[in-house]
């Protein structure tokens, strides 16, 4: 249920959605403070429910982020390592790869931009969606702002709950 809406039923049931990275995060650190809203969504992602997808970028990062300091109690390389082959394997999570024409937009529009550092990040993913997805969910929704081509939602400001 969101805003007490069945998610089958719901605006979120016609939408193509990728998942940020740390919706993936927050769903598997249990000291998140979003962790029950984040798992919630990826049981609807797994569960088929809502139409979700991944970049195996999101996947390198969740092991990136889940392994080391930004979290309280990180996993081990073997748990990220197995949690990444579960989201890999589901069939009802779509997984997307970039091309390399994606990598080479992604530059030109991070220049155009004049995006640096770590947003580069954010600028590829916004690309890998473009054309595949309708929307992110993020918690970051400014992060994507900049992307004229994508909408972002922030999904936990609103109310996720079990049937």
């Amino acid at each position: 249920m969101v805003d007490g809406t069945d998610v089958t039923q719901g605006v979120h049931a016609k939408k193509r959605i990728l998942l940020d990275t740390m919706i993936l995060c927050y769903a598997h650190d249990r000291l998140s403070q979003y962790h029950g809203k984040a798992s919630l969504i990826v049981k609807a992602s797994v569960g088929g429910l809502i139409e979700a997808y991944v970049s195996y970028q999101n996947l390198l990062e969740f092991y990136s982020v889940m392994t080391g300091k930004r979290v309280k109690k990180p996993l081990t390389s073997g748990e990220a390592a197995g949690l990444c082959g579960l989201y890999l394997k589901s069939v009802a999570v779509t997984k997307l790869v970039p091309s390399s024409a994606t990598y080479c937009k992604a530059f030109e529009s991070a220049d155009e931009l004049s995006v640096v550092d770590g947003d580069v990040f954010d600028c590829l993913l916004a690309h890998t969606g473009k054309g595949n997805v309708d929307t992110i969910w993020t918690e970051n929704v400014k992060h994507f702002e900049k992307y004229r081509f994508i909408t972002a939602e922030n999904p936990f400001g609103w109310k996720w709950e079990e049937k």
